[in-house]
């Protein structure tokens, strides 16, 4: 009994008390930093289209739930949507339309920001003391420059694609080029089949 109670005390003194029953991480932070469940969430999307690359805004995602880091399931994922029935579908974008993109979400920075976008398939490098609009330094999707001129598939959710959170002011609903007929919780539950890990490797790097 004394063995138990002072391993109890030592699990207190240390947090593991809180932390071995962890809730996960919350989703409060997905409107300043790349956040691992929600670009998750997001690749999962990108995994259903094969587009190039995948991004949501801090708005759409339900910012009073977690994620656990391990042994979540398709359900942990999807409570963490504000709108999991909105359609996955895929615009196609030219490289300075998405460098505009993520300009926009950039602006305020480091302030909490419904605007600010959830990536998958990209790197972005900002620098943070920068004016805004002119905080990118470099941008890789799949592993390569962004290429300006190019065009390129970028999955989203419907109402994303047709421009909400002011990115009406880079794309148009024009631009879409794959409607899926398929939600976002459909996307997370066929990629959470096979993948069970958070994406780690963030997003969003300052330097």
């Amino acid at each position: 009994m004394k063995l138990f109670l002072g391993w109890v005390g030592l699990t207190l003194a240390f947090g593991w008390g809180q932390v071995g029953l962890s809730q996960g991480e919350s989703l409060g932070g997905v409107g300043e930093r790349a956040h691992p469940a929600a670009q998750t969430i997001v690749e999962a999307m990108r995994s259903a289209t094969g587009a190039d690359l995948a991004l949501l805004g801090a708005a759409f995602f339900n910012e009073s739930a977690s994620v656990p880091s391990t042994n979540f399931s398709a359900d942990d994922l999807i409570k963490a949507l504000a709108h999991p029935d909105d359609e996955v579908v895929v615009l196609s974008l030219r490289g300075e339309q998405i460098l505009q993109a993520l300009e926009r979400a950039l602006e305020l920075y480091p302030q909490k920001n419904n605007a600010f976008l959830q990536l998958a398939g990209a790197e972005v490098r900002f620098d943070p003391k920068a004016e805004s609009g002119k905080r990118v330094v470099s941008v890789q999707i799949g592993g390569a420059k962004l290429d300006p001129n190019r065009t390129y598939k970028v999955a989203t959710t419907a109402p994303m694609a047709r421009g909400a959170l002011g990115y009406f002011r880079v794309w148009s609903r024009e631009q879409i080029t794959q409607s899926t007929g398929r939600t976002i919780a459909d996307a997370v539950r066929d990629y959470t089949q096979w993948q069970r890990s958070l994406l780690s490797q963030p997003a969003w790097i300052a330097q």
